[in-house]
């Protein structure tokens, strides 16, 4: 007999996370001897005795654990499908009541338990269960009727009784009765208990309701039973379901199921949410009995049912997925859409967008393996280039990519086969030290040097415009147009990318996008300041670095020329919303355009250093190619909404980072209209108002205190607690405080590198792209961000500023999986809320985990 195939199912991993570590570590064995070695004595693989599906069996761990598999064995294969880990007697009284049944509708198999009876109709067959659910149905909508038109009833006057009756009602209708009028002005979709974004028009937060807000989900009981094959009570309680009702039933469904119903909730339509989970498979048997072997290996070998299981056929591979230990999910598991995103061929640029949490960097990671390993596949290996804004978040990147594919190449070495994964502007300054030739730097700047210097700052400007004004060239130094903020913009988005080297170059330029609008002697007054930064720059033969970017892209063009090649094969960015304009012309010039030539991942909630870039503008058109995650994997229901109630107070809009300068008709991606929504519920965000600072730092000192006891006490790490402040100022003062209470916290900043065994204390920048299971947001009263309208020279740089400031906080709140508070001494900031966060569901564990 050959060697088994080892099928991990998503039941199993939460129940390995309750597990010791040291157990955890013995998973890796156990299961590598069940694939090669099944008739090991230690493994005591054996039937069990009274059990629902004969197939089951029990595996040894240790003294303590046992593992609950499903042998499936065709053709002389074995396929041991992993339920879970328990403890011995548990393990035993858990496997009297499992069962695998096919599902005869979507094709999907689901590993059921006699548990699951309250969310189905016994074991009657397929078509009995449907024909009950009808009737059913059909029973519920006629009480409705009746209790309506006795309310109705109730509530008319002997006069309106009596006109009724006569048929002298105005229009020859019955006016609407206090019922009617109250269903009247509420939409059937409710007012949403749950955290949402409706980002095409403007909404004010609600509280939570006192009463049911009505069917969140737009189709029937029926069609979720037809269409999608949903357990009939399960989709009746579903279609009725306000969004606290369907939350609950979604995190009390095993499986699919409970998945499909929040895709519904996020706005997915019904043919999308089928054709995500459909196998293709057919057969499949009645709820409450076992479904052949045979039903279940087609199902299970299809490409859909890889969203919650994985098939591992030989030791590379299960040694991959089990490397860690920890069985990170997003490493196994894929949710159909992200998968459709990872596999997705595509000519020219493709974007995927998503609010923080929604899997989008999981996403560009599987991509890039996905690219790797099918090269490989033919022989060949590319050259992909992974990059970020920043480097905590490119030294993230990479890790992903090590854990998730050790084999693959990582080279330090840009253009080289395998993955390089680095930060865009250590790309830039790659390409412009090791060229050797920097005759292009001329067409950008004017000038060239043999070897740069890095040196140039923002205030350079300030420099610049003494040097202007001493040469008599400027009439009104408080004039907006020549304050250094100004001018840094107005550098960096119109003159770099546009390479222009004289004056009368820009005074015919095109500023669209510029809120500042310059007549003809305001743009000479702009040049002269422009001409000073550059001699300045040219003086100490020292690059900023948009013009580092600028200089690469100009070095790459010219080396494409003559050679007519490029120097990656693809390229995908994350937090894309981020990078500025030159920035986006380098990357677009490390790779010709074509076949998956570029693959972005970005968020404009999260922009929290540059403004908005339209990429069709510097060759990357996205156009029809274009695409958004909607249900966050992260964030508990209770956080996001939180976080989500901060951006509702700022003027966000996906559509800007559109090409919305083109017709209107051509738009396949305009303003959104989708929710955001959690897979997870948890307890509600923990608010810390203080009357001083001594007061917010020891409530801020007791929590840190007693979640750190609590996860060591529970074998975890508290280096999971995330503590975030605003400036590195309070960071600093923060850390001292921690510390003179005899809490050891580390404090992250740009030149340390953060270590496990105790919280981490770091700003909200810092913190972008991190992930913590408890996060304290400290100082967040008034003083905690930056008045929009210092440094503003215009309207539109005052409303970035704020809507920056918005995305801070919101990047901040949403760094936490589990637990969110925030502290904050007197009045809370204005850009929260003012209403209480909106009601969900608490809950003690999480489904689904991260994706």
């Amino acid at each position: 007999m050959s060697d088994g195939i080892i099928a991990i199912s998503d039941t199993f991993l939460p129940t390995l996370q309750k597990v010791p570590r040291e157990v955890a570590g013995q998973v890796t064995s156990t299961l590598d001897t069940l694939r090669t070695t099944p008739e090991s004595p230690g493994l005591h693989v054996e039937p069990l005795q009274n059990v629902k599906d004969d197939r089951i069996r029990s595996v040894r761990v240790n003294r303590k654990y046992r593992v609950l598999v499903f042998r499936l064995n065709s053709s002389g294969q074995n396929v041991w499908l992993v339920e879970g880990i328990y403890n011995h007697d548990d393990a035993y009284a858990k496997a009297r009541t499992l069962y695998l049944r096919m599902n005869p509708v979507s094709g999907t198999t689901e590993i059921r338990s006699d548990e699951d009876a309250v969310q189905t109709a016994g074991g009657y067959s397929e078509e009995e269960v449907r024909s009950r659910a009808a009737a059913l149905a059909a029973q519920m909508e006629a009480e409705r009727l009746a209790e309506q038109q006795a309310a109705e009833a109730e509530q008319m006057t002997d006069a309106e009784r009596a006109s009724t009756a006569a048929g002298e009602t105005d229009a020859g209708v019955a006016a609407p009765s206090g019922k009617d009028q109250a269903e009247h002005a509420q939409p059937s979709t409710g007012p949403a208990a749950h955290p949402e974004l409706a980002l095409d028009v403007e909404e004010t937060r609600r509280p939570a309701p006192s009463v049911p807000t009505g069917p969140v989900l737009a189709v029937t009981a029926q069609q979720l039973i037809d269409d999608l094959g949903l357990d009939p009570i399960l989709a009746e309680r579903a279609a009725d379901a306000d969004d606290i009702t369907l939350y609950e039933l979604a995190e009390s469904t095993k499986g699919w199921q409970g998945t499909a119903l929040l895709d519904l909730a996020t706005g997915t339509s019904l043919e999308d949410v089928r054709a995500s989970y459909f196998t293709g498979v057919r057969g499949g048997s009645a709820v409450g009995t076992p479904s052949v072997t045979e039903d279940v290996l087609e199902s299970l070998s299809a490409e859909k049912s890889q969203a919650n299981y994985r098939l591992i056929e030989d030791d590379t591979a299960l040694a991959e997925v089990l490397a860690s230990g920890s069985f990170e999910e997003w490493r196994i598991f894929l949710h159909p859409e992200q998968k459709t995103y990872v596999e997705v061929n595509t000519r020219g640029p493709y974007r995927v967008t998503g609010g923080a949490g929604t899997g989008k960097t999981v996403v560009l990671v599987h991509r890039a393996v996905r690219l790797a390993h099918t090269a490989a596949g033919a022989g060949q290996m590319p050259r992909i280039v992974l990059t970020t804004f920043t480097r905590t978040l490119a030294d993230a990147l990479a890790q992903q990519v090590r854990t998730l594919a050790p084999s693959i190449p990582r080279p330090d070495a840009l253009g080289a086969p395998g993955i390089h994964v680095t930060g865009v502007d250590r790309i830039a300054h790659g390409i412009v030290t090791t060229a050797q030739d920097l005759a292009p730097m001329a067409d950008v700047l004017g000038w060239t040097t043999r070897r740069p210097k890095f040196s140039r700052y923002a205030r350079a400007w300030a420099t610049a415009v003494e040097a202007a004004a001493a040469a008599g060239a400027l009439r009104d130094r408080t004039q907006p147009h020549v304050t250094p903020e100004f001018l840094l913009d107005e550098y960096r988005e119109i003159v770099l990318p546009h390479r222009l080297l004289e004056e009368s170059q820009y005074l015919r330029v095109s500023r669209t996008g510029r809120g500042t609008r310059l007549g003809r002697a305001q743009r000479r007054e702009v040049w002269s300041v422009i001409a000073a930064y550059r001699e300045g720059g040219q003086r100490d033969a020292a690059l900023d670095w948009d013009e580092t970017s600028a200089v690469a892209a100009a070095i790459l063009d010219a080396r494409a020329e003559a050679t007519a090649a490029r120097i990656a094969d693809h390229v995908l960015v994350d937090e894309g919303q981020d990078l500025r304009p030159t920035q986006w012309q380098m990357l677009r010039a490390l790779v010709a355009e074509g076949e998956d030539d570029m693959f972005i991942a970005e968020d404009s909630h999260q922009r929290i250093y540059s403004n908005p870039v339209k990429l069709g503008r510097y060759g990357i058109s996205i156009r029809g190619r274009s695409r958004r995650l909607r249900l966050n994997y992260r964030t508990t229901a209770q956080n996001l909404d939180f976080a989500v109630s901060i951006l509702r107070g700022g003027d966000f809009d996906i559509a800007a980072m559109e090409d919305d300068d083109l017709p209107g008709t051509e738009i396949t991606h305009g303003p959104e209209t989708g929710t955001f929504r959690s897979i997870r519920t948890g307890p509600e965000v923990t608010l810390l108002p203080a009357t001083d600072l001594r007061d917010e730092i020891e409530q801020v000192t007791a929590l840190v205190r007693d979640w750190s006891e609590k996860i060591t006490a529970q074998g975890g790490d508290p280096s999971t607690i995330g503590v975030l402040t605003r400036f590195n100022k309070t960071r600093d003062t923060l850390v001292r405080a921690l510390d003179d209470r005899g809490v050891r916290v580390v404090s992250v900043d740009r030149n340390s590198s953060y270590r496990g065994g105790a919280p981490l204390v770091m700003t909200f920048h810092r913190a972008k792209g991190m992930e913590f299971t408890h996060v304290v947001l400290f100082g967040v009263d008034d003083s905690s961000s930056i008045d929009p309208a210092r440094g503003a020279y215009d309207e539109q740089t005052r409303e970035a500023a704020e809507l920056q400031e918005r995305s801070l906080l919101y990047v901040g709140a949403t760094r936490a999986r589990d637990r969110l508070a925030v502290a904050w001494v007197g009045e809370a900031s204005g850009l929260l809320a003012q209403e209480e966060p909106a009601a969900l569901p608490a809950r003690r564990e999480d489904r689904a985990g991260n994706r």
